[in-house]
């Protein structure tokens, strides 16, 4: 089973790791996400993103679906509660 770190604060997050980044608006492409039904080793269903990079190349990565959802679940549960704080603080 693949290991996902989920980072809910991200700002500096990658400030000392070795990445080329580019933000999506910079590319001329869309990011493809693909299902693939029994994707995984174990038979359960995974994830894989596509990124066309400006020179041509792409970037490949896929996780199962259960950690994808995880990390979108996640994500979604932060922002409600940051939008509940500043409703409070009103």
């Amino acid at each position: 089973m693949p290991e996902l770190h989920i980072i809910l604060d991200g700002d500096g997050a990658l400030r000392d790791r070795d990445v080329n980044r580019m933000h999506i608006a910079d590319n001329a492409k869309p990011i493809t996400a693909i299902l693939l039904k029994g994707g995984m080793a174990s038979g359960e269903h995974s994830v894989s993103l596509v990124i066309e990079l400006v020179d041509g190349t792409s970037v490949f990565a896929e996780t199962s679906l259960a950690l994808f959802l995880s990390a979108a679940d996640a994500f979604r549960g932060r922002l409600a509660y940051e939008e509940a704080q500043r409703g409070r603080s009103n």
